[in-house]
This record gives structure tokens, sequence and C-alpha cells, in this order.
């Protein structure tokens, strides 16, 4: 049966085929998948840093922490200076207060996501024709 000159050929090659025609479908679900993850952990993060801001403000006569470190929170992530402005450079998103918002920047997608310190209310933005940003923001739910 396998005997046959080029079966056993043709059967893997007939695999490696089916196997590609299945990473191909499955591949870009996979990574909108990690990319809503990701937000989902971003906007998670703001959160905490927005609550953390707003306990600060509150020992401190309504002044937000300057520095990231000094609000509490574990931070890994380092902290550089950008326009006048701290900013944690994480690996998929920049973390910034400006305005009494803490943003949520991606690095590679036009998208961010804000939440407000005082209120707590999350926002999720990008720009007019970015695909990608709208579906993330459809997403994560805010």
């Amino acid at each position: 049966m396998l005997g046959q000159r080029g079966s056993i050929h043709t059967i893997v090659f007939g695999l490696v085929l089916l196997f590609g025609f299945v990473a191909a479908l499955g591949w870009p679900q996979y990574a909108k998948h990690r990319e809503i993850s990701r937000a989902k952990e971003a906007l998670s993060s703001a959160r905490n840093m927005a609550q953390a801001q707003s306990a600060y403000a509150a020992a401190h006569n309504g002044q937000y922490a300057a520095d990231w470190a000094a609000i509490g929170l574990p931070l890994t992530c380092p902290q550089v200076t950008q326009n006048g402005v701290n900013v944690l450079e994480c690996e998929f998103y920049d973390f910034y207060m400006q305005d009494g918002k803490v943003y949520a920047k991606h690095k590679n997608i036009a998208k961010w996501l804000t939440v407000d310190v005082a209120t707590g209310q999350a926002d999720c933005s990008h720009e007019e024709k970015s695909i990608a940003g709208s579906h993330i923001c459809a997403r994560v739910g805010v």
C-alpha cells in the first residue's frame, strides 16, 4: 500500500498543507484575542493607577503624584520622561497622566484608553479610520 514510489511524500505533503491551511485560518483570530486581552489588562492597570492617584490626591491636598513610584503600586515598567511628562513604558502600552486622566496608549495601534481619576470612568478611543482600534474598543467593554 505505502510501498509505491512517492506515496509517503504525498501523504506528508498533504498533512503539511492541511496544517498550514488550519494555521492560516486560526492565526488572525488568535491575534485578535491576544490584542483584546492586552487591552483589557491595560484598562485594568489604568484603573488601578487612577484609583491610586485619587487616594494620593486625597492625602496630599488634591495634588496628583508626578512620579509613578509615589502612588504606591508595584510597577514593573520603566519610567521615563517624554516632553515633561512621566511615562511608564510597558511592552505594549505607554501609561501617563494628563489633565486628571490616566492614559494607556497602544504602541502600534492608533488606540488609547483613558480613565478619569476623579470619577473612575473609563473610555476607549481610536483614530477615525482604525479598524483594529474600533474592533478592540468594541470588545473591551467601556
